[in-house]
C-alpha cells in the first residue's frame, strides 16, 4: 500500500500571498458595493430633491395664476375706464364752429 504524504499545516508564502489577495479583493469588493451604495443614495437623494421642487414650483404656480389674472383683470377694467373717460370728455365739451378738433 502506498504511503499518503501528509500536508503540511505551516503557512507558505503562496499561501500567504492567496490569502493576502483575497484579503485584498475582500476590500476591493466591500468598496465597491459602498461605492454603489453611495451612488445609489445620491441618485436617490436628487430625484427626491427635484420632486420636492417640483411641488413646491407648482405650489407657487397654483398661487400665482389667479394673482395674475386678477391683474390683467384690473389693468384691463383700468383700460377700459380710461377709455371711457377719454370718450365722454371729448363729447361732453361743446365744439367751437368754424375750428378743427386739434389745436395747432
Amino acid at each position: 500500500m502506498a504511503k499518503r504524504r501528509m500536508r503540511r499545516t505551516t503557512s507558505s508564502p503562496t499561501q500567504n500571498a492567496r490569502n493576502t489577495g483575497s484579503l485584498t479583493e475582500g476590500f476591493v469588493d466591500q468598496a465597491r458595493t459602498a461605492s454603489i451604495g453611495m451612488a445609489n443614495v445620491a441618485t436617490e437623494a436628487a430625484k427626491a430633491a427635484l420632486t420636492g421642487m417640483q411641488q413646491v414650483g407648482r405650489a407657487m404656480a397654483d398661487m400665482a395664476a389667479p394673482t395674475a389674472r386678477r391683474t390683467m383683470a384690473a389693468a384691463a377694467d383700468t383700460g377700459r375706464a380710461a377709455v371711457e373717460g377719454a370718450r365722454r370728455a371729448t363729447s361732453s365739451r361743446p365744439r367751437r364752429k368754424g375750428k378743427s378738433r386739434r389745436a395747432a
